[in-house]
């Protein structure tokens, strides 16, 4: 699908077509997860038991909501994306989270009712109830997305995220940052973003959005997204298995570290929410038709390969150098020097997820369903026997471990796939990134210098570097440019 641009009516607009789609997926981006890290990060500055219960009942939970979505979310984007008499997909899925999520509580309070004596258990519905609420919005933001209208959702959770730092805010001044205040906090503006987001799509009118049900069109979805629901289910413990079993296994305080290093790990990914709903379309457009990559696209996509990884690199390395100093001063020594190693370890993932997230993208476009739930269940089994294998023994540090370990054959998994289906990417070039970052860093570690100084040398001679190795240059950046007007 070409898109089509009237220069004479919005020359300015058309002119900065692709900066716009980043900007917008960009204020997204930032309201939900940099804000979300804020929020982390005034819970963190109350009791760690609070903060390890907190990202276990919420990871759980989060978990829940992804077995119940039955592998939809992806679906209803491409569908929508790919053709302009789709929309019935969001109705149907809007149907399908509200009935699931109505099922689902219902069970937990009755686990509620018999496990008295278990504060998780307690609290857990209360969370639930949260996460399900975003959850049921979830079709709507899948909506927009799809139209590739970023921005709204991005204002909304800008307002919702800012109202719940302000409020842990003034709990914590308070001393009445406790899990029930929290969860309530939660409540209150999971339900405002999901009015904002009804709010906005009503009043609409070229979205034209029907509330209709058919149990036919929800029937296809069904059929549609059968073949991956396996695969969502996996993908999701794989990035939360471990916050769960640490919760399990471990006590709440090793949860808290290992949850506090892997949020910053998500903070670091950030860049991957930014361009992920802006390249799916584009992907899914140019696999319509055909699933099969000309010489010249093979090129692009390699471009997008190569930028990706720089930047991936370069935030492990520049993520490395601030830990200890930057996190010891603004949690009062109570993390930073205590889940250092974890930290390192799980950076290391940043530029495999990165790539991962590409590899994805681009099976998922081309409808490789069947081979994304092979992968995924293969990384998944392997994560949680990992977990179950260095949890005992490590703690903290075996969680990191095991989901480096697992983010090594995903990545693998995924390479062989795209390889045998799709276009061959230059792994080794994923290596000598991950040589001159790390290079870079251990040197800088034996040299006693200012911490900014230390990190402003170490990103000029990371860029020098990949351009004098021909890491990178101006061609991948051109060529990003001509893919994303695809």
């Amino acid at each position: 699908m070409v898109i089509f641009v009237y220069k004479s009516r919005v020359p300015i607009l058309a002119k900065n077509k692709n900066l716009n789609k980043f900007f917008s997926s960009g204020v997204q981006a930032f309201a939900v997860q940099i804000l979300g890290i804020f929020l982390f990060y005034f819970i963190s500055l109350g009791s760690k038991e609070n903060l390890g219960l907190f990202s276990w009942a919420n990871a759980l939970c989060m978990f829940l909501t992804t077995i119940l979505s039955f592998g939809m979310e992806q679906v209803v984007v491409r569908r929508i994306a790919v053709s302009k008499v789709s929309n019935w997909a969001a109705s149907a899925y809007l149907f399908h989270s509200f009935v699931g999520s109505s099922l689902m509580l219902l069970v937990l309070f009755i686990i509620h009712l018999f496990f008295k004596n278990s504060v998780r258990l307690q609290v857990l519905p209360f969370f639930f109830i949260a996460q399900a609420i975003l959850y049921i919005g979830s079709p709507l933001r899948q909506f927009l997305n799809a139209k590739e209208k970023f921005t709204p959702y991005g204002v909304i959770a800008l307002i919702s995220n800012i109202g719940r730092i302000t409020a842990a805010f003034l709990l914590l001044e308070k001393n009445q940052l406790t899990i029930n205040n929290i969860v309530l906090v939660m409540i209150g503006f999971a339900f405002f973003e999901l009015a904002g987001l009804l709010w906005y799509i009503l009043t609409t009118p070229q979205f034209n959005f029907a509330f209709k049900f058919k149990f036919i069109a929800y029937k296809k979805l069904l059929k549609e997204s059968a073949p991956q629901y396996a695969a969502v289910i996996f993908d999701s413990s794989l990035s939360r298995i471990d916050w769960i079993l640490l919760g399990i296994i471990s006590t709440s305080v090793i949860t808290a570290d290992y949850a506090f290093a892997y949020r910053a790990f998500e903070m670091a990914r950030l860049p991957i929410a930014i361009i992920a709903p802006v390249i799916l379309p584009v992907f899914s457009r140019m696999l319509n038709q055909t699933n099969k990559f000309d010489t010249e696209k093979k090129n692009l996509v390699k471009d997008i390969f190569l930028i990706e990884m720089f930047i991936a690199t370069g935030l492990f390395l520049c993520a490395n150098i601030l830990w200890v100093p930057v996190i010891s001063h603004i949690t009062g020594g109570k993390y930073g020097v205590s889940n250092a190693l974890q930290f390192f370890i799980l950076s290391l993932c940043i530029p495999l997820h990165f790539f991962i997230n590409l590899l994805w993208t681009l099976s998922f476009s081309a409808k490789k369903y069947r081979n994304i739930t092979v992968v995924t269940f293969i990384s998944a089994v392997s994560n949680t026997a990992l977990n179950l294998i260095l949890i005992p023994i490590y703690g903290g540090n075996g969680a990191a471990i095991s989901f480096l370990i697992a983010s090594i054959i995903q990545a693998g998994c995924y390479v062989w796939v795209v390889k045998k289906e799709l276009i061959s990417f230059p792994v080794m070039k994923l290596v000598l990134f991950y040589l001159i970052a790390s290079g870079i860093y251990f040197i800088g570690d034996f040299i006693s210098i200012n911490i900014m100084m230390r990190l402003g040398c170490s990103v000029v001679l990371y860029v020098a570097f990949c351009i004098i190795l021909r890491q990178i240059g101006g061609k991948q950046l051109g060529n990003l440019k001509s893919l994303l007007s695809q």
